[in-house]
């Protein structure tokens, strides 16, 4: 039978054993180790509510606490001690999460900086939680709201003391990193640092001062700072061609070897670190960092950085924070009007995902739109509208070119048709058609500039306006690409042919008026793509037979194309000497190796040899606009080898083959070498009208791949590269594979 909790009641000895209490203090010893309140039924009670439900003994403050020093008595006061400490870090690093406006009677700040935060933390936090700063700070970030008042003139040596030992190593390393000032003015000079500060904000909005680029934190900052001023420096060098390196710097290292660095030491101590990016600074580190790679051509290591970025700017809920409240700072000079917006960051964070996932073939990280609602879009320029919907309707072919995938494997299935999308893509280019007549036609006339008296200013507008003239266009080609080489006796394809090859010249302009306001391999890389696919989308559009004839009209836009494609091509080559560039080197070689398909006279008398674009890791195309007999080859046992079908050619079915002795027909098409000399089983043959689920079964299965030959590389199927492999390894990151894919979808 259990006890009943009784007050005690030994009063023997009670003028010893009472204790001197404070006034008004009337809590059981029971209740005062539980941190509960004490109460009592009356006020004749001598047991309190607690302790009657508990079981306990209920002893008043007033005698000493004569309970039995148990184990469990001493875990329980550690547990009390280490509950007391807690209490004072919650207190000191926000007293009142649910009161704002004034805290210790002192007023609360908005928007406050790195010594609000740093400094408020009281010695028992440095002390004890120091070397392991707590995890809920990136989450945490936004709350500025309730950080503490403290002196403007407060300096920079109480942020520090409240740095944890290791992120101070961190800074030290950072700073060390840093070229001189007297480098760092000459290459943050002219244009540079003024599209640098802007890169959030855009051209318009509020941006730090360009000379805040040049200026070097203390070694006490805290690392996100040094770590954004470092690539920022980075990304000024990026934009300064070869041609026009100051020769009176000090440093004797490499452009291209500080850039790489500088970026690599950042990933490494920063943009890798959670507790190092949970303020604004930590965001746009994380974008200067995919924005280095992107324009040195890592597209896929940009990528990640992005995908990083999008998953921190949820976390820290930017993409739902109101632009009126400041996101935190963790830089002391940081004014809050000049500071990048959440809405600013959390778009450009998806403008780039978008941009590089659609290169690479890839799904977007989110579907969110609400950048382009009409109430965020009032106080945009029109060239930063049209960008936005420009972003809007990258997701939108995107997720076009993904469900056409997986509707061409359901069909090889004989699960359902793949091709249901035209209406989708009609959809998307009445919106795009749309967006672009809002800008009337004066804004497409090609963008002019003096680049002897043009200011900053100047410059980086006439950079957007092409580059968003240019944005235009690829998506129309990449839009339509994979109707382009449909069956050129069916007219509806007509439209899409006739954008891609229109919208592949527009395209092309823009790019040689972007190249003469800058000729920096490195500077904006993503145009280099663009001119990349509408040079290839053009010349492959002469293997149509209709823009094959003599016609007096056909030749002369056939001899202004070559003449455009030869001018990108000289283009590429300058760049590739100028700053020893791979990827411009490779890209004019390819559009060296298309040109021969503006010839007429050539391929009528036939080429000596086709054409050849090898994609790494996946194969070769040959193309001979020449339709050539392919041969079969007999088998040991005297039987023939099956071809692949034959399908609609020229208007007519081509004849059946019969495996076992019959001929190849001569409209047959071109078989994939290297394969066609297996034996095949002519029950498993498909059908005439099987769709194919990838451009690799789609070579030789349709009217206009009669003149196209695709050599898998079969010596190492699986020997790809590194997941994130440079440019150096992989010069086009599988952005061209992604291309053919598309066009032959």
């Amino acid at each position: 039978m259990s006890q009943l909790p009784v007050r005690s009641s030994n009063r023997t000895d009670s003028d010893a054993k009472r204790r001197k209490i404070r006034k008004g203090t009337h809590s059981c010893w029971e209740c005062r180790r539980r941190k509960t309140r004490c109460q009592f039924d009356s006020a004749t009670a001598t047991v309190c509510i607690g302790c009657e439900a508990r079981g306990t003994t209920c002893v008043s403050q007033e005698f000493p606490d004569e309970q039995p020093q148990t184990s469990d008595r001493g875990l329980s006061q550690r547990l009390s001690r280490v509950e007391g400490l807690l209490e004072k870090i919650v207190e000191h690093i926000d007293p009142n999460p649910y009161t704002t406006g004034r805290v210790g009677g002192r007023p609360l700040i908005p928007s406050v900086s790195a010594e609000d935060d740093l400094d408020s933390s009281s010695d028992t936090l440095r002390s004890s939680a120091a070397e392991h700063p707590p995890v809920i700070s990136m989450f945490n970030a936004l709350r500025e709201e309730h950080r503490v008042y403290t002196s403007p003139h407060q300096t920079q040596a109480g942020v520090i003391s409240a740095l944890p030992a290791k992120h101070a190593q961190i800074s030290k390393l950072l700073h060390a990193a840093f070229p001189s000032q007297h480098d760092i003015d000459l290459v943050t000079a002219g244009a540079s640092a003024f599209f640098v500060v802007t890169f959030f904000n855009g051209i318009d909005g509020p941006c730090e001062p360009p000379s805040s680029v040049s200026e070097i934190p203390p070694v006490t900052s805290h690392p996100a700072l040094l770590a954004k001023r470092l690539l920022q420096v980075g990304a000024c060098m990026q934009k300064i061609p070869t041609a026009a390196i100051p020769r009176n710097l000090d440093s004797k290292e490499p452009f291209r070897a500080q850039m790489t660095r500088f970026v690599n030491l950042v990933s490494d101590l920063v943009a890798s670190n959670d507790d190092l990016i949970g303020s604004v600074e930590g965001l746009e580190v994380l974008n200067l960092v995919g924005l280095y790679h992107a324009n040195a051509g890592n597209l896929r290591k940009s990528w990640l950085a992005l995908r990083r970025a999008n998953s921190v700017c949820q976390l820290m809920g930017v993409d739902k924070w109101p632009d009126q409240k400041p996101l935190k700072s963790i830089d002391p000079k940081s004014d809050p009007a000049t500071r990048s917006r959440a809405s600013s960051i959390w778009y450009r964070t998806i403008f780039s995902d978008r941009y590089l996932s659609m290169l690479l073939g890839v799904s977007t990280a989110n579907d969110d739109e609400s950048f382009a609602e009409s109430y965020r879009t009032v106080h945009d320029t029109p060239t930063k509208r049209l960008e936005k919907i420009h972003t809007v309707m990258t997701g939108a072919i995107i997720k076009r070119n993904l469900d056409m995938q997986r509707a061409a494997a359901r069909a090889i299935s004989g699960i359902g048709p793949s091709d249901s999308f035209f209406g989708t893509t009609q959809a998307i280019d009445c919106a795009l058609e749309q967006a672009g007549k809002s800008m009337g036609s004066a804004w497409w006339e090609p963008v002019e500039v003096n680049l002897a008296t043009a200011s900053p200013a100047e410059l980086v507008h006439a950079h957007a306006h092409v580059m968003t003239q240019m944005g235009h266009h690829h998506l129309l080609v990449l839009l339509h690409l994979p109707y382009m080489m449909r069956d050129p006796k069916e007219r509806r394809w007509d439209y899409s042919k006739t954008t891609c090859m229109s919208s592949s010249r527009a395209l092309l302009r823009a790019y040689l008026v972007f190249r003469h306001i800058t000729d920096a391999a490195a500077a904006c890389r993503h145009t280099d793509y663009g001119a990349l696919t509408a040079a290839m989308t053009l010349l492959l559009g002469y293997l149509d037979p209709k823009l094959r004839s003599r016609d007096a009209v056909v030749s002369h836009q056939r001899a202004e194309d070559r003449e455009l494609a030869t001018a990108i091509r000289d283009m590429m080559d300058r760049m590739a000497e100028q700053d020893d560039d791979k990827l411009s080197r490779e890209t004019s070689d390819i559009i060296t190796r298309l040109l021969p398909l503006t010839d007429v006279d050539q391929m009528a008398s036939g080429m000596e040899a086709p054409v050849r674009l090898e994609i790494p890791y996946l194969g070769t195309i040959n193309i001979n606009p020449v339709s050539r007999r392919t041969p079969r080859q007999a088998q040991p046992g005297g039987g023939m080898v099956a071809p692949l079908p034959t399908f609609y050619d020229h208007g007519e079915y081509a004849e059946e083959i019969h495996v076992g002795g019959a001929a190849a027909s001569e409209n047959s098409f071109a078989t994939i070498q290297g394969l066609d000399n297996l034996p095949t089983d002519p029950s498993l043959q498909p059908p005439p009208h099987h769709v194919p689920s990838t451009f690799l079964a789609a070579m030789g299965e349709d009217d206009n791949y009669a003149f196209m030959q695709f050599e898998p590389d079969l010596t190492s199927p699986y020997q790809f590269p590194d997941l994130a492999a440079e440019v150096d390894q992989w010069t086009f990151q599988g952005f061209d594979a992604n291309f053919f894919e598309s066009l032959f979808s």
